[in-house]
């Protein structure tokens, strides 16, 4: 089964979507009061998320180098009434470390382009795999990130093997990683990739 939303292919997992997996997912490690990053603010749909994770007194830092995306963004979190904890950065995500300042209880990264955008305009390895490795070093000790990889364009699939080979090379004894994908669908099936620290 699968959807399709503003152009962009949606993949199901047993009826549910990717974004839907790992959202629930961090309900679990992201609380009142944490900071937490959006790699890839889009439509705002998981910085909406993390801000109602942390509340008022939490902060998402979330970025964009579209202004498209982040006056999408913008827009949605005050829709919601949920501009206290977000802090938007019209910068690239390898640029995290000049804004977020202490350890973060989580991430998300949805790569690829911005659904109803422009489609040339995508994320590409020489910045996801910066911001990803500040991300893991800025991530504390049971925190969790998500990085949801389309890779059905140009560069793409440089990307989704650069960010698999920094994932695959964490060791074990720090990191559990884990990877959902499905095998037997045509047009590059987005991947899951799921990261818990432990220490």
């Amino acid at each position: 089964m699968r959807a399709f939303v503003q152009g962009k292919e949606t993949f199901m997992f047993f009826g549910k979507r990717m974004v839907d997996i790992y959202h629930d997912l961090m309900k679990d490690y992201i609380h009142a009061g944490d900071t937490a990053v959006d790699g890839t603010a889009g439509n705002g749909h998981d910085a909406e998320f993390l801000c109602r994770l942390v509340g008022d007194e939490g902060c998402v830092h979330i970025f964009d180098i579209q202004q498209q995306a982040i006056n999408a963004t913008k827009a949605r979190l005050e829709a919601a009434g949920l501009q206290k904890p977000a802090r938007l950065h019209l910068d690239s995500h390898a640029h995290l470390d000049r804004y977020v300042d202490g350890p973060i209880a989580g991430f998300c990264f949805n790569l690829g382009y911005l659904p109803g955008g422009d489609v040339h305009v995508v994320t590409n390895a020489s910045t996801t795999v910066p911001a990803l490795e500040k991300c893991l070093k800025a991530l504390k000790p049971g925190g969790i990130g998500c990085v949801l990889v389309y890779y059905g364009h140009l560069g793409g699939r440089e990307e989704m093997e650069n960010v698999d080979e920094l994932l695959h090379g964490l060791p074990a004894k720090k990191f559990e990683v884990f990877t959902l994908k499905n095998h037997n669908r045509a047009n590059q099936p987005p991947i899951l990739y799921m990261i818990r620290k432990l220490r």
